[in-house]
């Protein structure tokens, strides 16, 4: 419930029904000129329309009647065919807001954009209906398909299987991030790795690809942002991803790689947190770069070498004290760049939680590195909470607080719960992002939605769990209360509940099948070429292909002429893949400043790793998952309810709390009441609790949720309806007095 200052309070208790009304177009206010308007909100759900618990969607839609003005008709300015000058302000996509109140005072109740606009010829009016958030995600659903969950006999490292890989938060935080629809610090426009690490540890952008420790739990409280992993207690978890472009160490930009964590609480434990950049070398070995965060010491370590343990290589430490004496978010951001010579340079800014902070000035580790590419990034994490993790090619390092932490440069727009169901593996989607957004709330009995100020809010099932037993507003029939209408029904009882999850443990990627070119392709300085593949949904991401000396599995070769015998050339070529619409885009952009030629070795130029499940394991088992009230049964019979989670849920641990909550919600019908007609009020949103009560007709005190209002005003003159749905059922019955005749008469000899 939105909260009023003391003037719109007092309209409200002396039950003022004259609305005020501020409502913008285009940025221009245009309230003078709205005869009428109409909001509705409301929950879409397939599940029965009494049932205690609900799920699914909410898109504001908002109708206006538009006048015209200083002597013109609405349609001569506002019509589709009405000069771009005045007619723009309404025209398909333009932005709309508006607030509406009491005594001079408004709340904010929808921001959107314009869906349509009709003008009736010889009229003085211009319809518009407004559509919020929602419209801004009628993009293509695009989700990665990491195989991490299922990998186990995959060539990329160990199994990932017991942990999540991601979950339905996180698809829905990565779409919302697709939209400009932020929850924490975005991708840089440069970034080659980007994991936001809400709800999962699969990465937005680049590709995940081993976990080791823990990977299965994700908090908000003292979350960095909005929702972060949390480290172990001991001992270190570790999450390793391949960039989505493959960046050289000597001819290309430096490298910034930065993550936010907060330490709150962390006084014990490992303490730490490493941020590890590997390199492919011409030789074929890997060369480590690693920056580590260690609040037991109160330092900060940058390390170079051969060893994958950051403590076997050549060192540069920075001392910093805060890390030892605060608690709070912080912000790590390591600048990494080679000379010429191959000789590595590390600087690193440190934001403290109290808002200062400290330049660790450049410093340089002994011994060359000799040309290679961006193999892997690592991330080991201790007892810490982080999120944010990214790694970006950039020019220069950043020096000013908008270049080191994007201040100014994004708005948080979106708040979600913690994640309850963790995912294997991302379903294939197909659709616009919010038709899958409502999909995945229907499936896991979350709720979607944008608020009077375009926030959205993604709450998952919890939310009905419990009860109420207080409310935020109450409504009488002696006041507030005009008309009410309730509905109890059968189809509101359901006291067998099964959930279905699909079981990925027995399938596995051991297949690997190679996507191959033969394809000669010359790429002259600073230019890009590309090759593009069929990709079917059944094949999992594929990371881009190293550099290699020789035509193997996942790899590419470059040389320095057209010929066969031309000298191989490393750490050049930058070679990326893009998943997009069925087809994978192969980029190789030349760094150097003479022309390179993709060459055959072995019969191919190119092949690229496509990971596919094996033929005699290629689906997951299906399993039901079934929760039931044998009271509910003796009185209303067996009501059947399944639900279909369409891939979304994937343990088993997940689909009984899920058939658990139906099964709390469907035990016995709940009423429903509609038509409920009130004394407008614009602090109402939908999920709020409500008392009614009515002396008069009905004869009732209950507690219920909004899972609809509808709003409209003709002029000063406003209407309120809501939904509600009760919170609890009236009881078990007791049929006192009663014998049922039984349902057949007599019987057949």
């Amino acid at each position: 419930m939105q909260s009023a200052d003391p003037y719109l309070v007092k309209a409200l208790q002396n039950g003022e029904r004259a609305a005020d009304q501020r409502i913008r177009l285009g940025g221009r206010d245009l309230g003078a000129q709205i005869s009428s308007w109409s909001l509705d909100r409301s929950y879409a759900t397939d599940l029965p329309d009494a049932m205690r618990a609900f799920a699914g969607s909410s898109s504001a839609q908002l109708e206006l009647t538009l006048g015209g003005a200083n002597g013109e008709a609405a349609p001569a300015l506002y019509g589709p065919w009405a000069p771009r000058a005045t007619g723009d302000v309404v025209r398909p996509r333009q932005s709309v807001t508006m607030n509406w109140g009491l005594a001079g005072s408004t709340l904010p109740q929808f921001r959107g954009t314009v869906r349509s606009r009709s003008a009736q010829s010889g009229g003085d009016t211009v319809s518009l209906t407004a559509l919020d958030g929602a419209e801004r995600l009628r993009m293509p659903a695009r989700l990665p398909r990491p195989s991490g969950g299922i990998d186990a006999d995959a060539p990329y490292g160990p199994s990932l299987a017991n942990n999540w890989t991601a979950s339905p938060t996180w698809c829905v935080d990565h779409l919302l991030r697709n939209a400009g629809i932020h929850t924490c610090p975005p991708p840089r426009p440069t970034s080659v790795l980007y994991a936001s690490l809400h709800g999962g540890a699969a990465a937005d952008i680049g590709y995940l690809t081993a976990l080791s420790g823990d990977w299965t739990k994700w908090t908000k409280n003292n979350a960095p942002w909005e929702s972060a992993v949390q480290g172990p207690a001991t001992g270190l978890a570790s999450a390793e991803y391949t960039p989505a472009v493959r960046t050289v160490n000597r001819l290309g930009d430096g490298l910034w790689a930065e993550a936010w964590f907060d330490n709150t609480g962390s006084t014990t434990g490992t303490r730490q947190l490493d941020l590890t950049l590997s390199w492919m070398l011409s030789d074929h070995t890997m060369h480590y770069t690693t920056v580590r965060v260690d609040f037991a010491k109160g330092q900060l370590q940058a390390f170079s070498g051969k060893d994958k343990a950051p403590t076997g290589n050549g060192s540069i430490i920075w001392n910093i004290p805060a890390l030892t004496s605060q608690s709070g978010r912080w912000h790590i951001g390591f600048w990494l760049k080679f000379s010429s010579g191959g000789v590595p340079t590390f600087e690193a800014r440190v934001r403290y939680p109290d808002g200062t902070g400290m330049h660790c000035s450049p410093g340089t580790v002994a011994g060359a590195v000799l040309a290679g590419h961006l193999a892997d990034v690592i991330l080991r994490l201790g007892n810490l909470r982080v999120e944010g993790l990214q790694v970006s090619p950039l020019t220069s390092v950043p020096t000013t607080p908008a270049d080191i932490l994007q201040e100014g440069r994004w708005t948080k727009t979106a708040v979600l719960d913690p994640p309850d169901t963790g995912l294997r593996v991302i379903p294939a989607v197909s659709g616009s992002a919010w038709e899958v957004i409502t999909g995945i709330a229907r499936a896991t009995l979350s709720t979607a939605e944008f608020d009077g100020n375009g926030i959205f809010r993604w709450r998952n099932r919890s939310r009905w769990a419990t009860a109420p037993t207080t409310s935020q507003l109450t409504v009488t029939s002696a006041r507030e209360l005009a008309s009410l209408t309730i509905t109890e029904e059968i189809d509101a009882c359901r006291n067998h509940c099964s959930v279905k999850w699909d079981n990925w443990t027995k399938v596995k990627v051991n297949k690997l099948t190679y996507k191959s070119s033969r394809s000669k392709v010359s790429i002259a300085p600073g230019a890009t070429g590309t090759l593009v593949f069929g990709m079917g949904d059944d094949e999992y991401d594929c990371p881009p292909p190293h550099t290699y000396t020789d035509g193997m599995p996942g790899c590419i070769r470059f040389t320095n002429a057209d010929t066969d015998t031309a000298a191989t050339v490393h750490g050049v070529v930058e070679v990326g893949t893009v998943r997009s619409d069925g087809i994978v885009t192969v980029t190789m952009r030349n760094r150097g400043t003479t022309p390179v030629w993709l060459r055959s070795a072995g019969g191919s130029t190119l092949s690229i790793d496509m990971l596919v499940p094996t033929v005699e394991n290629s689906e997951p088992t299906n399993h039901w998952y079934a929760a039931w009230n044998t009271s509910s049964q003796g009185y209303y019979g067996v009501q059947l309810y399944e639900h279909d989670p369409e891939g979304w849920v994937q343990d088993n641990t997940a689909a009984s709390g899920i058939a658990g909550a139906l099964r709390t919600a469907g035990a016995y019908p709940v009423p429903l009441l509609q038509d409920v007609e009130i004394l407008a009020d614009p602090r109402i949103q939908l999920g709020d609790v409500v008392r009614v009560r009515d002396h008069t007709g009905a004869v009732l005190d209950t507690l219920a949720w909004v899972v609809g209002v509808k709003t409209q005003a003709e002029g000063q003159a406003i209407k309120q309806t809501l939904t509600l749905r009760g919170t609890a059922y009236n009881g078990v019955p007791t049929d006192t007095g009663i014998n049922p005749d039984p349902p057949v008469s007599g019987s057949l000899t």
